[in-house]
């Protein structure tokens, strides 16, 4: 392989080049060229909630809304361990519902944005009192098993978007997605992490 160049023509000048690698092929040479990924520039968050209780089956653990004019664009939920079971070991699922209301009486919790010149319009919070309204399930976080004694490293999940369309939500405030336990496990507890980016466009 030989480090080459392919010639853009420019309205500008001088013209640009393309950084390519040439190799010969079935005896021709072809440009293999290089790319450099790009980071997002889309204001990006985190909404985290530490030791939020699973005692009750279907509760709502993490809940975010829209905020009101961008589209939130979900693209990792984590789920660690942080209260232990008690008397026997014991699993526990996770999914992710749509909201098409918001619930209330809950504790507030404020998205963090990785660029600290955002900020996020929309509510979040956990173990509302009044649950939002739910819609279809669009996601199965995954099961996780509460130990009854510590034993070395907290075990975790996660559920990552894949090179599909991730779960979309808002614009509207009453339109959310919420991360829910579907088994009771007294008196257990998990840390939850949302991750999301922001959009204009759906």
């Amino acid at each position: 392989m030989t480090v080459s160049t392919i010639g853009v023509a420019d309205a500008g000048t001088p013209d640009k080049y393309l950084h390519t690698n040439q190799r010969t092929i079935s005896s021709t040479a072809r440009e293999d060229q290089y790319v450099l990924p790009g980071q997002s520039a889309y204001p990006t968050y985190t909404s985290y909630s530490g030791s939020v209780s699973v005692a009750t089956a279907n509760s709502h653990l993490l809940q975010i809304m829209g905020d009101g004019s961008n589209y939130g664009r979900l693209l990792r939920v984590r789920i660690t361990i942080a209260g232990l079971a008690s008397g026997s070991a014991a699993g526990g699922n996770f999914s992710i519902v749509r909201l098409s209301s918001a619930g209330t009486s809950g504790t507030a919790k404020t998205p963090a944005p990785f660029d600290t010149s955002n900020t996020y319009g929309g509510g979040s919070m956990t173990l509302p009192s009044s649950k939002g309204t739910e819609g279809a399930t669009v996601g199965f976080v995954g099961g996780i098993w509460f130990p009854t004694t510590v034993t070395g490293t907290a075990p975790f999940i996660t559920w990552t978007c894949g090179p599909e369309q991730p779960v979309i939500f808002g614009t509207a405030t009453t339109n959310g997605i919420v991360i829910k336990n579907l088994d009771a496990v007294d008196p257990a507890s998990v840390y939850v992490e949302a991750l999301f980016l922001t959009t204009t466009f759906l």
